[in-house]
Order: C-alpha cells, then sequence, then structure tokens
C-alpha cells in the first residue's frame, strides 16, 4: 500500500478515542478549578498523620498522694522501767518530722494492766500525706519521768506506714529493756472516714 492511498475511518477509531479522552480530562480539571475559584480561598486541611505509638508510652494522670489518719490504739508494756508504776512521755515522728506526743501517766508491766488504751481526746494522732508505692518511715521516742531529764530518750522504736489499715506493731525499748519495753499499736484510715 502506498502513502498515499485513503485509509478506512476505522483505522483512525483508536486515535480519535484517545484525543477524546485527553480533552475530556483537560476539560474536567478546567471546571474543578474554575469551581474551586468561585468558592473562594478555602483552606484546604492538611492531612493529618497519626504516629504509632507502643500501648506502654499512654499518657497517665499523675497518681495523687493519699491523705492518711495515723492513730494510736494501744501500748503493750513489757517493762516499765521502774519498781512500781511510772509516767511516761513519748513522741511520734513520720519520716524525722514531728507528729505528736503525749504523756501517759501510771504505767505498770505487771499482768491485767499491761495494756494502755490512748484516749482518742489526747492527740494521738495526725494527718499524713502518702505517695503512691512510697513508705513513710514511723520513728517513735519515750522518755520515762522523774527528777532528772534527759535530753535523749530512754527507748526508741522504728515501723514503716505502706498504706491505709492496721501498722505492724512497732517494738519500743532501751538498749537495756529492765529500762523500758513497750509496743505500740496504730491504725492509718483515708481522711474523711
Amino acid at each position: 500500500m502506498a502513502d498515499n492511498e485513503k485509509k478506512p475511518v476505522i483505522s483512525h477509531l483508536p486515535a480519535i478515542l484517545t484525543g477524546s479522552a485527553a480533552l475530556l480530562a483537560a476539560l474536567t480539571t478546567v471546571y474543578i478549578n474554575i469551581r474551586n475559584d468561585l468558592k473562594g480561598d478555602v483552606p484546604v486541611p492538611a492531612a493529618v498523620v497519626a504516629e504509632a505509638k507502643p500501648a506502654e508510652a499512654k499518657l497517665e494522670q499523675p497518681a495523687l498522694p493519699q491523705q492518711l489518719r495515723l492513730q494510736l490504739q494501744r501500748v503493750a508494756v513489757q517493762q516499765d522501767g521502774a519498781v512500781g508504776n511510772a509516767d511516761w512521755r513519748f513522741a511520734i515522728e513520720a519520716d524525722g518530722q514531728p507528729l505528736f506526743a503525749f504523756e501517759q501517766e501510771s504505767m505498770t508491766s505487771e499482768g491485767g494492766r499491761n495494756i494502755v488504751v490512748v484516749d482518742e481526746n489526747r492527740g494521738a494522732r495526725a494527718t499524713l500525706e502518702l505517695m503512691p508505692g512510697k513508705r513513710i518511715p514511723v520513728t517513735i521516742k519515750g522518755w520515762r519521768s522523774g527528777w532528772f531529764k534527759k535530753s535523749d530518750p530512754v527507748v526508741l522504736g522504728e515501723g514503716v506506714l505502706a498504706g491505709p489499715g492496721p501498722l505492724a506493731p512497732i517494738v519500743v525499748k532501751a538498749a537495756d529493756e529492765g529500762k523500758g519495753a513497750f509496743t505500740f499499736y496504730f491504725s492509718a484510715a483515708p481522711e474523711g472516714r
């Protein structure tokens, strides 16, 4: 076939369809651009890409401290440190800070009379702030009343406040137990109860 011979119209159909598709795409683009120009300058929201975070990295609210009311329930006297009855003065500290002090007269190690229930009105209680997961060391110091006042405590004991409920009994004694030996029983309740 020579170049000057006429080709049938059907042979030009693929080129016509391709050109029509290109024209349709160009007209659609022009229409969309004109339409957006009529709407005004509307800001296009930026695409938000969420970063994947491990489950352990969740933001947690910091735990709040718990208000606890520490109350002395009773004192068991193993040795009063005197012949007969003895008067004692005790100071309770938490984390090195003073909480309260009280005096107890006529303490005796005589069986049946050796448990002292501390009167709630005497102020043998205090409010503490306990941070979650923390423990507060509790120290008890005691001095025997008498003619000669000593600045150093005669008896000493330590325990730990870890949360609400009864504390483990705290043994408070002198190096020589004959000079005084006691067991203190405390409870800790959430403040407001």
